[in-house]
């Protein structure tokens, strides 16, 4: 009955089952149970290559809803907190490369301009739970490529919905993975901001005061490979 539990999302009743089982020392059970349902649920719709664009919802649901079980039913008991983190690597590992890139691009569509209707502390949060599906993922090199190739397009026409986010993304993927892996994205900004720079020189200069017929306007962004 533990699946029908979990499908119906009956946190009291699954609250009775923990309690339950502890008196009868049969915890480990439940356990093997959370372990397979986790597994079991997010299958089908990780390896369903139609379902890709409902990947990254469908997981960030998944776990704030495993997350609220382990809290109110499970007494945020540790052993269970290992359970899902475990099943949830699992699952998010089965197709290699694919959710590194999809959340990449989720992350994409949420940080560039036109996401009308969000909050800066929505989008705060969207980043934060995001992170915690990037921390499950093996390929973060791949993650780091799309990302990349991403931001690139979004500072080059910019198109971010907010530099601070852009920013805040930034210093969160450096507190997880160390400087190394954010050192290009931050040379990045400092590209454009040159660019900012150079532009302006380059409009009070004489030569651009003389030679650029009346009426045109010029503007250059350039991004170092480095």
């Amino acid at each position: 009955g533990f699946t029908m539990l979990m499908d119906a999302n009956r946190v009291n009743d699954l609250s009775r089952m923990y309690n339950l089982f502890q008196r009868v020392n049969a915890v480990e059970l439940l356990k093997l149970a959370l372990s397979s349902y986790i597994r079991a649920t997010g299958q089908g719709i990780i390896m369903d290559e139609e379902k890709d664009k409902d990947l990254v919802p469908f997981l960030l649901e998944f776990k704030a809803s495993l997350d609220k079980i382990l809290e109110e039913s499970f007494a945020k008991n540790e052993a269970f907190s290992n359970t899902i983190k475990d099943s949830f690597e699992h699952l998010i590992n089965l197709r290699q490369n694919r959710p590194a890139e999809l959340i990449a691009k989720f992350l994409h569509e949420k940080l560039r301009a036109g996401n009308k209707g969000t909050s800066e502390e929505e989008l705060e949060g969207i980043l934060d739970k995001v992170l915690v599906l990037f921390r499950f993922i093996q390929g973060k090199d791949v993650f780091e490529a799309f990302y990349k190739k991403d931001l690139a397009k979004r500072l080059l026409l910019g198109k971010s919905a907010s530099i601070d986010a852009e920013k805040s993304m930034i210093t969160k993927l450096k507190t997880e993975c160390g400087s190394q892996f954010t050192n290009k994205l931050e040379g990045m900004f400092k590209d454009i901001e040159l660019s900012k720079e150079i532009n302006d020189s380059f409009k009070q200069s004489s030569q651009a005061r003389t030679k650029l017929p009346s009426g045109i306007e010029m503007s250059v962004h350039v991004l170092t490979t480095g």
